[in-house]
């Protein structure tokens, strides 16, 4: 499954359009050697007015070509000396990665993503892999794509984080307003309340 490396900022006023046009630049880069990459803004919930700034690859080894090919190439070098020099805003979340542990990523069909974050032993990981079944189940009704992972390098590491992703902003409040309150999702999430406890939540949607 996927690894995913995460980094969260927070544009200084008067610094959104520069700080976006900089990330683009360097999701270029990085998809050039090899990355998959997502830039979002945080629009509800936790980081609200941030961007997101989101790598995925297929494995470990390829993140860390991708990551050494970016560091040497000309054009991340003027990415990285511009945040030096002349930034545009703060890293709030700096590099974090996470492996994929239920599904994958559908950024280019399912642009708007709600993630979830629950505090969770690793010891009871393996409990919310049949949790998380039934929920891919009920939104697979309402073409919802769903993604869970677990930190490897993060400041918080006994979590899990689980992604709702959605066609637009107006289908994740179709959603919520149907589907989320229904009596099998209702059942489900009183089934995870009894080993995880929710923490976070936001949503964000691609740009």
């Amino acid at each position: 499954m996927s690894n995913l490396v995460v980094g969260i900022l927070k544009p200084f006023n008067g610094k959104r359009s520069v700080a976006e046009e900089r990330l683009k630049k360097m999701g270029s880069v990085l998809e050039r050697h090899g990355a998959n990459v997502k830039t979002t803004n945080f629009v509800a919930g936790q980081y609200t007015g941030c961007i997101g700034f989101i790598r995925s690859y297929p494995d470990f080894k390829t993140g860390m070509a991708v990551m050494q090919a970016s560091a040497k190439d000309p054009e991340g070098q003027e990415v990285t000396k511009l945040r030096a020099t002349d930034p545009a805003g703060e890293m709030v979340v700096m590099r974090e990665v996470h492996r994929t542990i239920f599904g994958e990523g559908k950024w280019a069909s399912n642009p708007v993503s709600m993630v979830r974050h629950y505090a969770v032993s690793r010891a009871n990981v393996s409990k919310a892999m049949p949790i998380l079944e039934g929920v891919q189940k009920i939104m697979d009704k309402e073409e919802v794509n769903v993604r869970a992972f677990m930190p490897v390098l993060s400041s918080e590491m006994s979590r899990i984080g689980v992604s709702y992703q959605f066609k637009s902003l107006d289908h994740l409040g179709e959603v919520l307003d149907e589907t989320a309150a229904s009596s099998e999702m209702q059942s489900l999430i009183e089934e995870a309340n009894t080993f995880s406890s929710l923490e976070t939540a936001s949503v964000m949607a691609a740009f």
